[in-house]
């Protein structure tokens, strides 16, 4: 049943739950002269941010009172916004969005945020309303977080008063006892605004009353209060009633203000800022996935998609039971979607559960921790707790990825407009921010095309709304033959907030792709292999005419390159580009990117020479080079006839003729050697016996054991399967490891055992067999293949498959390989 909590009459004073003789002097005060403010015209509305108990208590004070001033916590830009907001046609939950120089700040909206209800009620009451929060300019650097609420609650959340308050009551933790004290009173009781807000000073007031002065100094907090009490002092004289609204922490700063109390000098001490707006503000889209506090929301009430069935219900005048049955039907609905088993009884157990548990806790209404329990009786029968089907069942009804809405161009720069429109014509769905998949036949469907260059665009302008998954992916060079890409986006707040950043780059999706290309070609770290990529990232967004300036400039780096990998990624990138003529038009282009595979080699044949002087620690890159550039010179083998124009074949001539001088130099490192005989050897270039005459120097008795190594890890590197293939080289390695000193031997063992990784299990049992046959040994005592247990291979795959799927799910896919 999980655990319960004393009855406790939800209409006393919160303060009367206080274990202390006496109430701080501190807060009587308040209390007192909250009230005589009140009486005196000015309310100070103490809040929780996102809490419909709140939202229901000011929407009855702004009813009886009908002030003629609403001021609200938040920056004093959004002022700006007000009519936006006031539109009919914008649909929370929305969010207000501000863009510094290093971090974002969102202030989100939703049916139930008193804030949103304060501002509608004062636009359409012919109030002023005015935001009266620091501008977000002047607020404290967030310290390295780059997307943050502007509405946190940690103060709240961190209280020693307010968790011996939850102690007391049994609560398990903050939101609870907020919940039990608040949320579940009776719509009565919410109607008791005097009460109610009251009370919501008591509690704002007991988080005050730990916090440090210096940690409110340090965070902005006295900073953000003095232009609060800057803005309240403009307009406490006006007729007709003043209400505030800001988060309860906040309360009694004002308080102190108004009372000139001693602790006002804290506030009064940072008096001096600027009051004017200081930058632009803009209204997103929002959903209740992002809204709530289970899920890293430093703000508000946890599940949010609940919170708004609560609000609505109590607007309509449905009753708790209805209310609660409702939700758990919902519930039910999903589980039985997921193919788990949740029949009505159980689901009518669940609902008298829930009214039970809020009976026995003394609450006026089912709260969240009532049902939750109640489900977790009643549908759960392991051990899993509230995971799995009933959990994600829980998550759909408890928060939800719709989006609110807003016209276009009403309070967004045309950049989103624009993507949004462009979006829709193409067919993606962007009314929501669910992950959605798509794969796309752009070898043979021109409308898959323009959806992938679309795609491609959105990625490239690092707007967060696609990536690709796997497939045909010809940025990256994986995926060669497959038909279909396969990618997936997501039209998140979170887009919407990196156009709305990105628009003061450009304009349309155009400039910014232009400006992008700018950008990285203006890098004075761009190598060759970087720009080759940018081309062909350009091709895939359809943009063929923007190929000049990265061609010229990679025409440059040829000049200029001394990193062989770099030249040889970026051949493969351009000889890609040719060999995808069914995907990707070059247009006028062809010629010169097949002028540009010629320059290419000549600049690689140019780079071949001077590995004969390479460091050690450089040597494995080296060789992945070398067996990159064997691989593109059989790739234009195959690709001769399906180029343009025709490449150098001078310069594949010549490069050919820098690898043979190479292998032949005596000074080339005994790893590249090994490297060079391997890819020779796979090319025919090099038969057994002169492989095994190459090889003699190297593994002639008395041979450097280090040397040894390196020209193991080298062949076997280039050509895992060649001892298999050459019993003379197995026979040459043996005598040459047999002949070492054990200390020797020991000391390049490890590099031995990575060598021999490069072979596959079979291959490793097959040249057991030869050794035993060479030694007179049994293959058993050679053979390294282990035998697993299939059932524990499939439960170690599961595991895997488990894990992945987790990763996804948590939204930690930059972790999974695609």
């Amino acid at each position: 049943m999980g655990l319960t909590v004393p009855p406790v009459d939800p209409t006393d004073p919160l303060v009367e739950l206080v274990e202390t003789p006496a109430l701080p002097g501190r807060l009587q005060s308040a209390l007192a002269a909250h009230a005589r403010w009140g009486d005196a015209g000015i309310h100070l509305v103490g809040v929780r941010h996102h809490s419909p108990g709140c939202a229901a208590a000011l929407a009855a004070l702004l009813e009886e009172v009908r002030p003629s001033v609403v001021l609200i916590e938040g920056p004093r830009e959004y002022g700006a916004l007000l009519p936006a907001l006031a539109d009919e046609r914008t649909k929370p939950p929305v969010a207000i969005l501000s863009v510094g120089e290093r971090a974002s700040g969102f202030y989100p909206l939703a049916d139930f945020s008193p804030e949103w209800v304060a501002l509608r009620w004062g636009m359409a009451g012919g109030a002023t309303v005015d935001f009266i929060d620091a501008s977000y300019a002047d607020i404290a650097d967030p310290g390295g977080v780059e997307v943050r609420t502007l509405q946190a609650e940690h103060h709240l959340a961190r209280s020693a008063l307010i968790a011996a308050v939850g102690e007391r009551l049994g609560c398990r933790d903050h939101d609870e006892t907020w919940e039990h004290l608040f949320e579940v009173r009776s719509p009565e009781a919410l109607a008791d605004w005097r009460r109610f807000f009251a009370d919501t000073l008591a509690w704002g007031a007991m988080a005050r009353l730990d916090a440090d002065r210096e940690l409110l100094d340090a965070d902005g907090t006295h900073a953000r209060e003095a232009v609060m009490a800057a803005i309240l002092d403009r307009y406490r004289d006006t007729s007709g009633g003043v209400v505030v609204v800001t988060g309860a922490f906040h309360t009694l700063a004002m308080l102190d203000v108004l009372e000139n109390a001693p602790e006002a000098a804290w506030v009064r001490a940072k008096a001096g800022a600027a009051l004017d707006p200081k930058r632009d503000a803009w209204l997103i889209r929002y959903d209740f996935d992002r809204l709530d506090g289970l899920r890293g929301y430093g703000a508000g009430m946890p599940a949010p998609g609940f919170w708004q069935r609560a609000w609505q219900a109590r607007s309509d005048g449905v009753d708790p039971r209805r209310f609660a049955t409702e939700v758990v039907l919902e519930v039910a609905a999903r589980l039985r979607a997921a193919g788990e088993p949740a029949g009505s009884a159980t689901a009518l157990d669940a609902v008298g559960q829930a009214l039970r548990l809020a009976e026995l806790r003394g609450r006026g209404w089912p709260g969240r921790t009532d049902l939750t329990d109640a489900l977790l009786s009643c549908f759960v029968k392991d051990d899993l707790g509230l995971s799995g089907a009933i959990g994600d069942a829980l998550r759909g009804v408890f928060g939800g990825p719709t989006l609110g809405q807003i016209p276009d161009g009403l309070a967004a720069p045309p950049l989103v407009a624009e993507a949004r429109r462009e979006a829709s014509r193409l067919r993606f769905v962007i009314d929501d921010a669910t992950l959605r998949q798509v794969s796309l036949d752009t070898q043979r469907k021109p409308s898959h095309v323009k959806r992938r260059e679309f795609l491609a665009r959105m990625r490239f302008i690092g707007s967060g709304f696609a990536r690709q998954l796997g497939g045909a992916d010809l940025v990256q060079g994986t995926g060669a033959g497959l038909l279909f890409e396969d990618w997936e986006y997501a039209w998140t707040p979170l887009v919407e907030a990196a156009l709305i950043a990105a628009s003061a780059r450009g304009a349309t999706i155009a400039e910014l792709v232009r400006a992008g290309v700018a950008e990285r070609l203006d890098d004075e770290h761009l190598g060759a292999g970087r720009v080759a990529r940018l081309i062909t990232e350009l091709l895939v967004m359809g943009e063929p005419d923007a190929l000049r300036p990265a061609l010229d400039a990679l025409r440059r780096c040829y000049d200029d390159e001394v990193h062989l990998g770099s030249v040889v990624a970026s051949l493969h990138a351009l000889v890609s580009l040719s060999a995808e003529q069914g995907r990707l038009s070059l247009g006028a282009r062809g010629d010169a990117v097949a002028e540009l595979i010629g320059t290419g080699l000549a600049c690689a044949a140019h780079l071949i020479a001077p590995l004969s002087g390479l460091r050690p620690e450089d040597q494995p890159g080296a060789c992945d080079d070398l067996i990159g550039l064997r691989s593109l010179l059989l790739r234009l083998v195959e690709l001769v006839e399906t180029l343009p124009v025709s490449t150098s074949s001078t310069s594949g001539h010549a490069l050919r003729r820098e690898l043979r001088l190479l292998r032949r130099d005596p000074r080339t490192p005994a790893r590249l050697h090994g490297c060079l005989l391997g890819l020779g050897f796979s090319d025919a270039e090099l038969d057994a016996d002169e492989l095994a005459r190459a090889s003699a120097a190297h593994l002639a008795p008395g041979a450097d054991p280090e040397r040894v190594a390196d020209f193991v890890l080298g062949l076997l590197q280039a050509a895992p399967d060649l001892l298999l293939h050459t019993p003379e080289l197995v026979e040459a390695l043996n005598t040459a490891l047999g002949a070492m000193e054990p200390e020797a031997f020991l000391t390049v063992l490890p590099d031995l055992r990575r060598a021999f990784t490069w072979l596959k299990p079979t291959e490793t049992h097959a040249l057991a067999a030869m050794l035993a046959r060479l030694t007179g040994a049994a293959v058993t005592e050679l053979d390294t293949v282990l035998e697993a247990d299939p059932l524990l291979a499939e439960r170690a795959a599961s595991v895997e498959r488990d894990l992945v799927a987790s990763l996804r799910r948590d939204g930690l896919t930059a972790w999974v390989a695609s």
